[in-house]
């Protein structure tokens, strides 16, 4: 099967706590139940419930199962279905909305019901995030340092009120609040150390909103993307920031930048752990990534370039070629050091 069709058995849910979740519910499950073969749909209570109604809709052979909400209900739906015949389709009902924006998916709410009633599919790539007997999946990134701060300080209300700027207005508290971190990584054949305030690592297209690590990001390429967003004052912040939203981090040294199957991350002090913008348990913890585990209905153009903020994306004219992947990116790759 290259595309989805309406008669497939498709189940709706809608996390009524995201952004917009409530709101746009009914509105989607009657334009969906006129489209397609909509045998149930819900707004969900809990994560848990999300989960147990997946689970349920794949034991009666429901093939597509369209989730409405923002980033980390969309990890948590992915969770359950990787490795399934199940197939997701994606409802950006967040404030980021990162993952959606990554997939490309159209901005008008029947184009993207077209979308998820005839749309093609695609294999994705998952990424596992791993601390003893515990384990998280994730669909973007897994952030360690200010970027846990910043999830601290940003209330419901702020961001439903504010929308992106709700970021930005807490940037300067959460940044003096966040330690400087002694890092050391570990994969098979090499490792890095170094300091810095915030460790990224990037399985899917997009980082945050519309923005990618390179030109070259994929949730399709079986590699995660670890880098170090500066080092620990705030200049060298401020210059690898910039290069990220230009698309030349790949090109910058000060990044530690690599690309690798699996990593292990230690940290000095332990902190926390950032999984799709929610807060997860501590380090030390180990990532792999879980190649084309999860069916998902996209473009197949895979929309827009994603390394522009999400308003110039949405104006650019059409889909640019993306870059030829290259595995090799850090010159460290195989050593260790720290700067």
């Amino acid at each position: 099967m290259k595309s989805v069709t309406p008669e497939l058995p498709t189940v709706l849910l809608v996390n009524p706590h995201s952004r917009r979740g409530h709101q746009v519910f009914h509105e989607y499950r009657e334009e969906l139940g006129q489209r397609l073969n909509l045998v149930d749909a819900a707004l969900t209570q809990s994560p848990d419930d999300m989960a147990e109604r997946i689970r349920h809709g794949l034991d009666r052979h429901v093939v597509r199962f369209i989730v409405g909400g923002g980033d980390g209900t969309l990890s948590q739906a992915a969770d359950i279905l990787a490795d399934t015949e199940g197939i997701l389709g994606v409802l950006p009902l967040g404030t980021g909305n990162t993952f959606s924006h990554g997939l490309g998916l159209p901005q008008s709410p029947r184009e993207l019901a077209k979308l998820l009633t005839e749309g093609p599919i695609s294999r994705y790539d998952v990424g596992v995030a791993v601390k003893g007997n515990q384990r998280k999946v994730f669909l973007n990134s897994l952030t360690m340092g200010f970027s846990e701060q910043l999830v601290e300080l940003l209330s419901r209300e702020s961001k439903d009120r504010l929308g992106y700027l709700a970021w930005i207005v807490e940037f300067r508290r959460a940044l003096h609040r966040t330690p400087t971190m002694d890092v050391r990584l570990s994969w098979p054949h090499g490792g890095d150390a170094f300091l810095t305030r915030q460790l990224v690592v990037v399985n899917g297209r997009t980082i945050a909103a519309g923005i990618a690590a390179t030109p070259a990001s994929s949730g399709q390429d079986g590699l995660l993307e670890v880098f170090r967003l500066g080092g620990p004052s705030f200049l060298s912040m401020l210059r690898l920031g910039t290069k990220l939203l230009t698309g030349r981090l790949l090109t910058d040294r000060e990044a530690h930048y690599t690309a690798v199957t699996e990593i292990s991350i230690e940290t000095h002090p332990a902190l926390p752990v950032n999984i799709d913008g929610e807060i997860w348990l501590e380090s030390p913890i180990s990532c792999r990534v879980n190649p084309g585990a999860l069916w998902v209905i996209a473009p197949s153009s895979q929309g827009q370039s994603p390394h522009r903020w999400p308003l110039v994306t949405r104006t650019l004219g059409g889909p640019r070629p993306l870059m030829p992947r290259i595995r090799h990116y850090s010159a460290r790759k195989g050593t260790t050091g720290s700067s």
